[in-house]
């Protein structure tokens, strides 16, 4: 089983510096490293380290909400915690692109190295060294994916850089944004038959699957930007809109020939759907997962478990990711209500709900993937109201317990940091076996890749292809799946509410709403909501109000479509033409 986590590289592994891009030389000859296979293997091991394919940074981590909180599925428990500064902050060529910024040159120009002397080992076979170089191939590529769903066109650099090269090879141009994306297809293409067909990916080693979901996902990306997008700096960034059909077609071939394969399934062996749903993501290596980033709790954990519980739970940090009340609206209700069928008008305190029809009936996958009030957690229910009304009177006093007509005893006000900011947290991928008393204890892989997603880019582009009746059908094996009644009829709109939901907190929907170039509609200049609960003692029933979960409104103007260089990088190289807008 390939764990990050056990390879221990030595510094001699660590090579090249931080200047720009990669032009710094090698302190070390790497022949030596690419004529022993278990020096090859910790090579490439440090590779795979430095991928960061889940982002896991900031204080305790808290920056593993950093891309739903810039989506508004959730935000961060406090202000100064960095994830919420990444959507609230003006971006401009002096603040450069904040902490949704990616530059991984360095990590390229390590790959580079690799596939420029692994070929000429002497003492490595053939076989063996076609397979690391398409693994490597692979993990360039994705570098480069990341580069350019946030830059647009980038330099492309499949050749070390060293200091005597000439100015132009050490200060390259930008590529336009199509030449990137036709450039991680045809790697992508071009190392599938040196891949492995024995599905490593679920242990976090890239085999063929892995290698055509990149495709699957990059070039429905490409699409997107070709169809919804507008060229500027002469293509540098934008794709003609007439590549948007070759592109949704690239993409359709390789999700189809994932699905073709019937190596993955969704997994629904639990009757229970929110239960089934919930135990993809605790299950490790169950069918469904295509490609995952592996963890161990201590060893290469994180700490989602410590950071997400809800409060009440005796644990030293929590509640730190409340889920907004916008979001939860994507959620339709088992009974075919929409989301939104609830009018935000009728949620005041002269109104009375059940909090099972208002949150427990809604999609199975939402039951799963968040805290809402008197969820069953660890042998115990969760309390998110902020006072009880008894025998007409209000009462506030978190230490006061009150006692229901069932005998069931209760807080009068739930503890302050469920209250504090929505009043819904998240719950996917919480485990609810694990104590998480402290930093990095939690093992939970990252899903990269997974067959839902398979499904839902097939039937994104069959949509905009013409093949609506096969877009309808991948939407309702999910759907059933997660036990929705079925659509009837296909729609963007329903594709895209079905992948919001499906892949709900997984890094997706910020991106989504980037190439659907609906961004500056849902992001910009909104104010999000979260819920306040008064729950009442005699009926048993909640009166919910809407309150701002945010203090001032999100800003996301259409020049935040792709990232701003900052002044250093772009003094660094003066071929680097700064993005529109900025």
């Amino acid at each position: 089983m390939f764990r990050k986590s056990i390879y221990i590289m030595v510094a001699l592994l660590y090579l090249g510096c931080q200047d720009e891009l990669d032009k710094e030389p090698d302190f070390i000859s790497e022949n030596v490293v690419f004529e022993d296979e278990s020096l090859t293997e910790s090579y490439i091991a440090d590779l795979y380290l430095n991928m960061n394919f889940q982002e896991i940074g900031g204080q305790g981590n808290l920056g593993m909400g950093l891309f739903a909180a810039a989506g508004a599925e959730h935000i961060n428990f406090a202000n100064w915690q960095y994830p919420n500064a990444s959507y609230t902050r003006q971006y401009t060529a002096v603040t450069g692109p904040g902490n949704l910024d990616r530059w991984p040159y360095q990590n390229i120009r390590n790959m580079n190295i690799l596939i420029r002397d692994l070929p000429t080992s002497s003492s490595l076979g053939e076989n063996y060294k076609k397979s690391k170089l398409a693994e490597v191939r692979f993990l360039r590529a994705y570098e480069y994916f990341e580069l350019v769903k946030r830059y647009g066109g980038v330099p492309i650099i499949t050749e070390p850089q060293n200091m005597d090269d000439p100015q132009e090879d050490l200060f390259p141009a930008r590529a336009s944004e199509k030449q990137v994306y036709d450039f991680i297809y045809n790697e992508l293409a071009a190392i599938l038959p040196d891949l492995s067909e024995s599905k490593t990916g679920a242990q976090g080693r890239v085999d063929i699957y892995t290698a055509l979901m990149l495709q699957s996902r990059a070039m429905l990306y490409a699409a997107s930007i070709a169809n919804f997008g507008e060229v500027k700096i002469n293509g540098i960034v934008g794709i003609p809109s007439g590549e948007t059909q070759a592109y949704y077609k690239l993409s359709y071939d390789a999700s189809k020939e994932v699905f073709n394969s019937q190596r993955f399934r969704l997994i629904d062996d639990n009757a229970d759907k929110a239960a089934n749903f919930a135990s993809i993501f605790l299950n490790e290596l169950n069918d469904e997962i295509i490609f995952a980033e592996r963890f161990e709790p201590f060893i290469k954990g994180h700490s989602l478990d410590w950071l997400a519980n809800p409060d009440g739970l005796g644990l030293e940090w929590n509640s730190n990711y409340p889920v907004l009340y916008d979001f939860v609206e994507l959620f339709d209700f088992v009974d075919g209500r929409t989301g939104k069928s609830i009018p935000r008008s009728d949620l005041t305190f002269d109104n009375s709900w059940d909090i099972t029809d208002f949150f427990g009936n809604r999609d199975p996958r939402f039951v799963a993937c968040v805290f809402y009030p008197e969820t069953e957690w660890k042998g115990q229910k969760i309390y998110f109201h902020s006072s009880t009304l008894v025998n007409g009177s209000e009462v506030n006093d978190r230490n006061t317990i009150l006692t229901k007509p069932n005998g069931e005893n209760i807080p009068a006000a739930a503890a302050a940091r469920n209250v504090r900011n929505t009043a819904l947290l998240l719950r996917k991928r919480l485990d609810p076996s694990n104590i998480a008393t402290q930093e990095n204890n939690s093992g939970q892989d990252f899903y990269i890749f997974r067959y839902a997603e398979t499904l839902l880019n097939l039937a994104e582009a069959a949509f905009y292809l013409g093949n609506t009746e096969e877009a309808l059908n991948m939407i309702n094996m999910i759907r059933d799946r997660a036990g929705m009644p079925p659509r009837t009829e296909i729609s963007e709109d329903y594709i895209r509410q079905e992948r919001q939901v499906e892949l709900a907190f997984e890094e997706h929907r910020f991106w989504d709403l980037i190439r659907w170039r609906t961004a500056t509609e849902i992001l910009g200049n909104v104010r999000t909501s979260g819920l306040v609960y008064r729950y009442n003692l005699d009926t048993g029933l909640y009166n919910i109000r809407l309150k701002n979960a945010e203090a001032a409104d999100r800003v996301f103007g259409e020049e935040r479509y792709y990232l701003p260089f900052g002044q250093s990088r772009l003094a660094e190289n003066p071929n680097l033409i700064q993005n529109p807008g900025y």
